[in-house]
């Protein structure tokens, strides 16, 4: 697969293509959808149009909270046999691309055929509709995917894991939600109730349910089990800001300033505030047992 990455003015390309485009943001099963169609055609090369930044973050000119980083989409979008993905840069200036305009660019890479879901839009405030791209391309509409009666959408995975609720945004993710974040020095109160962690730095990553989880952890090259808690320490050096702290199963190495990934399996427990220090470690103690006994499954 070709990543292009640049702003839409630069993006050149001298195939036929037929495309799906948006933002794909954690790239779920109704994303799949629409890409396992475009591959269902044999006649034109293969590609996937998004962007980078999210568009909320321009639009809304503060950080918007994704399932996914670029790097996280680059790396679920090369599992596909796609020819190309563009990745274009969005500014302000391709936010106010008008209906022509965006359709002009579309046909200067070669685009042939689209396939989008039916409430597609396009173009500067999404007046762009699936009339405007009949016009000049071929446009395969999907059905949207349904879940327990409901679209699925990014939005409903973000319900999902709002609520704590980590089996059921796996299964529209169709695989385990993770975040990449880089290990960042706390104030080391794990270290004295016996529980040393590593806090990450999450960045922008769209985070689950305040509470106790079973996780994996990818730190150079391998995956150990783990304990997180995303919270704000209630009981002990309470944080004023959301974090993520991670407990390792059998760990002790130095990891500062090391980039990891974060792969949530089980949501255990909500974040509570303890009436002691020793009521805490207590509880603690039951978390870790409950996460050895998942890790052996």
């Amino acid at each position: 697969m070709i990543i292009i990455n640049d702003t839409y003015d630069k993006i050149e390309n001298e195939e036929d293509l037929t495309v799906t485009m948006g933002n794909f943001d954690g790239l779920h099963l109704g994303h799949q959808q629409l890409i396992n169609r475009v591959l269902r055609y044999k006649d034109t090369k293969h590609a996937v149009i998004t962007f980078d930044p999210h568009p909320s973050e321009i639009l809304r000119k503060k950080p918007f909270n994704t399932l996914t980083q670029k790097r996280d989409k680059i790396k679920l979008l090369s599992k596909f046999p796609l020819d190309y993905t563009f990745i274009i840069k969005f500014n302000e200036e391709f936010s106010m691309l008008s209906v022509p305009d965006f359709i002009a660019f579309l046909k200067k890479i070669r685009v042939q055929r689209l396939v989008i879901g039916r409430d597609a839009r396009f173009a500067y405030r999404g007046l762009g509709t699936i009339d405007d791209l009949r016009k000049f391309f071929v446009v395969d509409i999907i059905d949207d995917l349904v879940y327990n009666h409901t679209r699925v959408s990014t939005t409903y995975v973000k319900d999902f894991l709002i609520q704590g609720d980590i089996a059921s945004a796996r299964k529209l993710l169709n695989r385990h939600y993770e975040i990449t974040g880089t290990v960042v020095h706390g104030h080391k109160i794990g270290r004295v109730i016996g529980f040393p962690t590593a806090n990450v730095d999450f960045g922008n990553y769209y985070m689950p349910r305040n509470g106790v989880y079973y996780v994996k952890v990818f730190i150079k090259d391998s995956w150990h089990h783990a304990m997180a808690n995303i919270g704000n320490n209630p009981t002990l050096n309470y944080s004023a800001e959301k974090r993520l702290e991670i407990y390792i199963l059998d760990f002790d190495q130095e990891i500062y300033n090391e980039s990891i990934t974060v792969m949530f399996m089980h949501f255990l427990r909500p974040e509570y505030k303890f009436g002691s220090k020793k009521a805490l470690i207590n509880q603690l103690k039951k978390d870790e047992e409950t996460v050895r006994a998942l890790s052996n499954y």
